[in-house]
This record gives C-alpha cells, structure tokens and sequence, in this order.
C-alpha cells in the first residue's frame, strides 16, 4: 500500500480540506472553528496562518474563483469570506441559516451557495449583497454540491436520498430525483458534463444522466463502506474516499476499480478529499488533526485493497454507447453528512464576533 508523500498537522481535528486554485496550498476547517492554511512546496510544509472568526466547528472552506480570499461555513449557521493575504474578515453573514451550514461552494466571482443540515440550499449575490434564491427541496442534510457553469446549473446531494438539481438564475429546481433509499454523501460531474457521478453509504456509486435526472441510470458497486467524497481525474476516472479509509482510483464506462492510491489509516473514515490544481496532490483528512497529501498518479497502484464489495457492474450497455458520466463538539462532531441518523440540537443566543465586515446584515 503506498504511504503519503506528506503529512500536515493541524491544530485540531479536521472536518473539510480544499486547495487553491492555481497554486500549492492547501486550507482546513477545524472542530474549534479555525481556518488554517498550508504552502505545499517540494521539500517542506509551512503554516501560511491559523484563524479563528466562528463560534462553533467550520465544517466546510472553499476558496473563490480568483483564489485570493476563502469561504467558511460552520455549525453557528454564519458564512464567512476570509481574505488570504489580510486573514480579515472581507464578508460575513452571521445567521445565513436557520441550521448549521454543511457545505459552501464558490459559483462564480461573485455567487456562492451554501447547504445546511435541515436540507436547504441558499444562493448568495455578492454585487448586491443580497441572497438571489432559496431552495428547500430536501429533508434531510446537504452533504455535497457539483456546479456546471456554463449551464448555470448546480447538482446537490443529501442525506434524505435525493438528487437536486437547480438553475441558479431560476427560483424553481430543475429536477429533483426519486428517493434512491440511500444517503447520497458526495457528487462531481463527468464525462463532458453529462453525468452526475454520487457517492453513498451503502458504497454503491450512482450515475444519473443529464436532463433524465429522475432517477440514476447506472449503478457500480464495489466499496464495503461508504464513499463520502468523489473527485473527478479525468472524464473517464475519478478519485473515491471511502469508510474503510482507503483512496481508490474508479474507471467509469465501462465501470472498474483501477486500485488503490493508500490508506488514510488508523481505521477511519475519510471525511473528505481534494485534487490540486496541477491533478498531482491529493489531500484526504478523516477524524483527527492530520491531512495526509498523496501523488496521485494512476500508475503501480495497489489492487488488492478493494475489500468484499460486489464487482458486479450493472451497466446499461445503450446507456454507455450513447456517452461517447448529535452533533457534539466533545466527540468529533461525528461529522454530521456521514451519520444515518442524526440527533438535532438546540441553538442558544449566537455568541458576537468583534473583528471583520458585517455581511446581509439586511437579511432574515
């Protein structure tokens, strides 16, 4: 099995890494609510800076499109824009759900969207600081979302098991799928954008062709355990973290387990996972305060790691021709995307962050 080329270690235990767009460094949400982010170079890994602007856990970071400033969403419901250079808060919105945020998603320069865990999706203006849609399509968490740019168009996973799909410029969903008796955890678009890639927990991945999104097309299985995060390598290869904590490279149509890029270890799960910008890097972080970096090339991988799942692919041959796709910060916060079921907590008053901007204070 091979081992990491790095390790980073954190302050606390990790919830959500993401890399920068086009350089070498690597941003982590931690359990206490801290940002933390990493230059990446060849021989060494330097602390960049540590940040703390949430009350409760961040549990997801994604940078903007241009890469100068990271988003922040945390269990205290605020979303936050962090300047990279300043470490200043540029924008804050302090209750932007009415639930802990669970997922951020950079859009565009100017648009983010935001999942929380009673299952709502927010789209947020930032020209005109105000919030363009609201869609509560579903009823259980937001564990992942997958942007198509140029059809405006963004593809949300939850924990109540279906697939939504929404037209950022439109106050209506496009689509929202059959319930697939599943928790959908994870989600990324391939082969040219016609096919919306899920992971779930029974480990079963799922694809769902575009514009026939009432239910999955084709389904792969072959994980023993959940596959809480996908990263697109190719059109025709992704990336899957899993429960039993191993990394593997997946081949889609035809559908087969290439092998193993390693194990996280330690027994964990892996939490989530990221690609840099060059597609050499990956970074994975579980239930603890390391992120581990891995090179990603798909040669010499192991194959013998794939557990006991079923390798049976249940393809749909015309379907390949025509693709010429309890919370508690006491105990890890148990990441709340992976748990089948999860305990609602309460929220006291909101406690007031001094430093930064004020952002949507106008909105509800």
């Amino acid at each position: 099995m091979r081992k990491p080329i790095s390790t980073v270690s954190c302050s606390e235990v990790v919830f959500d890494v993401t890399f920068h767009p086009s350089k070498n460094l690597l941003a982590a949400g931690l359990i206490d609510g801290n940002l933390e982010c990493y230059d990446l170079n060849d021989t060494s890994t330097k602390l960049l800076f540590s940040s703390k602007h949430h009350t409760d856990s961040c549990r997801s970071v994604d940078f903007n499109s241009t890469g100068d400033a990271i988003y922040t969403g945390s269990k205290d419901r605020s979303l936050q824009l962090i300047h990279l250079e300043s470490q200043k808060v540029i924008l804050r919105k302090q209750k932007a759900h009415s639930q802990p945020i669970n997922k951020v998603k950079a859009l565009s320069e100017s648009l983010v969207a935001t999942g929380d865990d009673a299952g709502c999706v927010k789209i947020w203006d930032l020209r005109s600081r105000k919030l363009a849609y609201r869609y509560h399509e579903n009823s259980d968490f937001i564990s992942d979302m997958a942007f198509v740019e140029d059809k405006n168009t963004l593809v949300v996973t939850s924990g109540g098991g279906c697939l939504s799909v929404f037209d950022i410029r439109k106050k209506n969903p496009v689509a929202v799928s059959a319930n697939q008796d599943d928790e959908l955890l994870s989600v990324t678009m391939m082969r040219n954008n016609t096919k919306a890639v899920v992971g779930t927990q029974s480990g079963n991945i799922l694809f769902f062709s575009w514009n026939d999104w009432g239910d999955c097309t084709d389904r792969f299985p072959g994980h023993p355990q959940s596959v809480s995060s996908v990263i697109k390598a190719s059109e025709t290869t992704l990336y899957t973290g899993s429960g039993d904590g191993i990394i593997r490279a997946v081949g889609i149509f035809p559908n087969c387990l290439i092998g193993s890029v390693g194990d996280h270890g330690n027994d964990l799960p892996i939490e989530s996972m990221s690609l840099s910008f060059d597609g050499k890097k990956i970074a994975t972080c579980s239930i603890e305060e390391t992120v581990k970096i891995w090179d990603s090339d798909l040669s010499h991988l192991d194959n013998d790691a794939f557990g006991d799942g079923d390798d049976d692919t249940d393809i749909n041959e015309d379907e390949e021709m025509e693709s010429d796709d309890a919370d508690s910060d006491d105990e890890p916060e148990a990441r709340v995307k992976k748990q089948p079921k999860k305990t609602k907590v309460s929220f006291g008053k909101e406690k007031e962050i001094s430093s930064g901007a004020s952002f949507f204070q106008d909105l509800d």
